[in-house]
């Protein structure tokens, strides 16, 4: 993989869980496996590498990215498009990431 060449270099690695381009996307449960062996890479060859996910982030995938091994998370629609201010949707998606890392 080329990825574990290259890590050595890297500070941040991001994996995409919705097709790159549009915004307001579900969620693709298939990249779990995909966050899964890069956190297994990140850990084995440059432990202090953040793992980055994108796409679909919400109250209930926040928690399965991050137990996939997902520590930085990155949030558009959840936070800006939701039914609530940006303060409280941010909060709202910090406390349902804390349910894993408890």
């Amino acid at each position: 993989m080329v990825l574990e060449e290259l890590l050595p270099d890297f500070d941040q690695v991001l994996v995409m869980t919705v097709n790159p381009g549009l915004g307001h996307q579900h969620f693709l449960g298939s990249r779990l496996p995909k966050i899964r062996r890069v956190a297994q890479m990140i850990e084995r060859i440059k432990p202090d590498c953040e793992l980055e996910v994108e796409g679909g982030m919400d109250e209930a995938t926040a928690p399965i990215a991050v137990a996939a091994g997902a520590n930085v998370l990155v949030a558009g629609t959840s936070v800006f498009g939701a039914d609530k201010d940006v303060a409280t949707a941010m909060e709202s998606l910090g406390d349902a990431e804390k349910q894993v890392t408890q």
